[in-house]
């Protein structure tokens, strides 16, 4: 459905961006009908006999509004199933307050192909794509992907463009995408072609880039997965000899790097995106001087037949425990090295799989489970800015991993976007008060899972994820109880009052369609419920949720 953007309900305090005010305004006037499914709205009282009829209230223009089938950001009280009604074991889950743990305001976003910058949807009054990336909260931006190295041109200067380009970016393209990130607080990484080595090229792309973005734009990489620029098994998509390697990478690096210094001193430089620890030290052996961030991608289920049959985009996989685990060895992993080093660890570009075209996993439920419990367990590893890549194709037609999607043709995909069921998911994800990722331990065999935010304004978050399939016999809600966090400063609460609360359901895994509340007040048994140092809080979970609880300090 078609929704105009609600008042957040978030503990966080937010800056007031003039257009998501104005479409808060029209939602007033429209929304409730809109979000009734086409239901009629009460009829207004008759105009005065004296006067002409007054005008209907004119609809909202779909650049203005939210599409986000599922999503209703007026849901009522929200509730929890009774105690009573719950059965089996309580999950228990312990929290703890590491001094270093992750921040969690504006970590979670979007990588987008390098030749999105050439859409003609930025900047365009014709375009919702501000209202739905406004929707997340202060979004990551990316540019990069595969098209970077080899299907995009930068140009300042109108030349024309060569064979192998399939889209020509322009100074005039940055300012269009810079004011939309300005419009959504929004921070920008850019990448670089480095598979044409045409270093003064990319050096005029950075300096353009720094104008344009100002202190938005995070950092700029050097090229794009340089660990597969040769690949001997698909030469197709080989943009270097065998003469590779990455002692030929830490050169490149270095002639970069000396070319965008000279053209716009100190820009912070992020790398390598890659999967390969190899290749992460090698950015870090060239040692450049305005080294930013160890920047890495990672699809779990990698494998697209039958060599590894864990890594296999099903469903099983995709809601398994072992994805958390092993999210938090190969994450773990890359935050030791960017440890090592002094750098933040971002992952740039990651989603469920990298496998070509459509799966069992396309456009699902299970797809939305997975991005919520995957973002928060790479940030209690270690990584602060996260990425799922997506693109800004027609729905039909497109990209079938992707978050977003177009609303037109293949060949015209056009400027209003729709977003998907892992859209639900960023959306959610953005109601987390800002602060910092508490470690959990939790009991069970990790379908139900517990993660929590320590809010800069003494809040708490609880963020259940059951991956407990909804449509398996006797699947029902379970108790979970949740011990207060330890490690907290001194002067932190040490008792918090449950609030409010969203979910994030459907009926089945392989649904393609979830459904999302906005964070309303909580009603029932639970309402005022109290988590304190020495009371525990046991709340319910339902299979094939993930459930968003808010906590204040009295």
């Amino acid at each position: 459905m078609s929704v105009t953007p609600p008042e957040r309900t978030s503990l966080r305090p937010r800056i007031a961006l003039l257009a998501a005010a104005l479409v808060l305004v029209i939602a007033l006037v429209v929304g409730i009908a809109q979000l009734r499914g086409g239901e009629e709205p009460e009829p207004s009282a008759a105009p005065a006999e004296s006067g002409p009829p007054a005008d209907p209230a004119p609809s909202p223009a779909p650049a203005a509004q939210i599409d986000a089938p599922g999503y209703d950001p007026h849901p009522g009280p929200f509730a929890l199933t009774p105690l009573a009604e719950a059965d089996g074991e309580a999950i228990t889950a312990a929290l703890t307050l590491d001094p270093a743990a992750t921040r969690t305001d504006g970590v979670v976003g979007f990588s987008f192909e390098a030749t999105e910058l050439a859409s003609p949807a930025w900047g365009s009054p014709d375009s919702n794509i501000e209202a739905m990336l406004g929707a997340l909260d202060r979004p990551v931006l990316r540019f990069g992907g595969l098209a970077v190295d080899r299907r995009t041109w930068w140009s300042s200067a109108a030349e024309p463009a060569p064979d192998w380009a399939r889209a020509t970016v322009t100074p005039a393209d940055l300012e269009r995408v810079a004011a939309t990130a300005e419009a959504v607080d929004a921070r920008v990484t850019l990448a670089l072609d480095l598979g044409h080595e045409d270093p003064e090229r990319a050096a005029d792309m950075a300096s353009h880039a720094a104008d344009a973005f100002g202190e938005r734009l995070l950092a700029i990489s050097i090229g794009n997965e340089p660990n597969g620029y040769h690949l001997p098994d698909q030469p197709e998509r080989s943009i270097r000899g065998a003469d590779w390697t990455p002692a030929a990478y830490q050169a490149s690096l270095r002639t970069y790097a000396a070319a965008i210094e000279a053209a716009v001193p100190g820009v912070p430089i992020a790398g390598p995106g890659a999967f390969d620890a190899v290749w992460w030290r090698a950015f870090a052996g060239a040692e450049l001087q305005n080294a930013h961030a160890l920047s890495m991608h990672w699809y779990p289920l990698y494998s697209c037949g039958e060599a590894n049959p864990h890594a296999n985009p099903t469903i099983e996989n995709l809601t398994s425990p072992e994805m958390r685990e092993r999210a938090q060895s190969f994450a773990g992993r890359g935050a030791e090295t960017a440890a090592e080093l002094g750098l933040p660890l971002w992952v740039e570009e990651t989603g469920p799989t990298s496998c070509s075209g459509g799966n069992e996993t396309s456009r699902t439920h299970a797809q939305a489970l997975w991005t919520v419990d995957f973002a928060l367990t790479l940030q209690e590893v270690g990584a602060s800015r996260i990425a799922f890549h997506s693109t800004l194709q027609a729905c039909d037609g497109g990209a079938p991993m992707s978050a977003v999607c177009a609303s037109g043709l293949h060949h015209d995909p056009g400027a209003l976007f729709s977003g998907r069921s892992s859209f639900l998911a960023l959306m959610q994800l953005g109601w987390l008060p800002d602060g910092q990722v508490l470690t959990p331990a939790v009991s069970g065999d990790g379908r139900v899972f517990v993660h929590a935010v320590a809010g800069d304004d003494g809040s708490l978050a609880l963020m259940v994820v059951d991956q407990r399939d909804p449509e398996a016999q006797g699947a029902g809600a379970v108790p979970v109880q949740v011990s207060a966090p330890t490690g907290l400063p001194d002067g932190a609460p040490d008792a918090w009052t449950l609030a409010d609360g969203s979910r994030l359901t459907a009926p089945s895994f392989d649904a393609t369609q979830s459904a999302l509340g906005a964070p309303a007040a909580v009603e029932g048994e639970f309402s005022g419920a109290v988590l304190a140092a020495d009371r525990p809080l046991t709340i319910t979970s339902e299979p094939g949720s993930t459930t968003l609880l808010r906590l204040q300090a009295p």
